[in-house]
């Protein structure tokens, strides 16, 4: 098998071109603590999904600059907690941001003050969903999913009020589930949903819910993601549920999480 990639390689130097290099989609979640930032890198496009808490903006431009990120073609922000959006100002100072998508609420925060003042300084198209949108970019085609529930700001239920985005590239399914949880992740499960994937974003940073059973049951992943820390780990609950059913986990505990997938497998590069 060397011997005739070999071969194949000579003949395309000798005829003046080169192996054209294995085009894909990169996905990386940032080690950030105990926050969300995920990357998707592919056909020139660069998607956003959350942007970790505001002391993490410098750590995310550094990650950005050395994948010589110049530009973000979406940006979504699941949820309006610290974790997700406190970076954003930031990252819009220093990069252009082509378009942004926003669940349909309003909560009183210094935090949400600073992101939306931001959105509004740089005149980033904003877009708040009431229902599903879908969309494509390069050959990734996207959903996302709002809320089924209204937010309480006395209750605080923003982790309820999660966009949950599904990607599809090639035959490689992703699910970003950011913080669902509670009566909007039950919704999920027994509503009609599609939630078979090959990667998932489990969601709240890998907290125990008596539903993510019916979850890893209905989207069956290969690969999952958990976004926590040494100092705010996933519950051991989650991880064995993930372990019985034989799935990959990645921690970024353990550092920056980067998958690769050609739209027909997804594998582990070797940084």
């Amino acid at each position: 098998m060397k011997t005739i990639l070999s071969i194949c390689i000579c003949l395309a130097m000798l005829f003046g071109c080169t192996p054209e290099p294995v085009s894909g989609m990169d996905i990386r979640t940032f080690s950030i603590g105990k926050a969300d930032c995920s990357l998707l890198s592919f056909d020139g496009y660069n998607v956003l999904i959350d942007t970790g808490e505001e002391d993490d903006g410098d750590d995310i431009l550094e990650a950005l600059k050395k994948l010589q990120v110049k530009k973000l073609d979406l940006v979504i922000l699941t949820h309006f907690d610290k974790d997700h959006i406190g970076g954003f100002p930031e990252l819009a100072a220093a990069l252009p941001v082509d378009r942004v998508i926003l669940p349909d609420y309003v909560r009183s925060s210094d935090l949400y003050d600073a992101m939306t003042a931001s959105i509004e300084e740089h005149g980033i198209p904003a877009e708040r969903l009431t229902a599903e949108s879908s969309f494509a970019l390069g050959r990734a085609s996207f959903t996302v999913w709002p809320s089924t529930k209204t937010y309480d700001p006395e209750k605080g239920n923003d982790n309820q009020m999660s966009l949950v985005t599904r990607v599809a590239f090639g035959q490689v399914r992703l699910l970003f589930l950011a913080d669902a949880e509670g009566g909007w992740l039950k919704d999920l499960c027994y509503s009609t949903y599609e939630l078979g994937c090959d990667v998932i974003k489990i969601p709240c940073h890998g907290k125990w819910q008596k539903h993510l059973p019916a979850l890893l049951t209905l989207s069956l992943p290969q690969y999952a993601i958990i976004t926590d820390s040494d100092k705010n780990p996933a519950a051991v609950e989650t991880l064995d549920a993930l372990s019985t059913m034989d799935v990959t986990t990645l921690r970024t505990a353990d550092g920056d999480v980067h998958l690769f997938t050609d739209g027909q497998t997804v594998t582990i590069p070797k940084d």
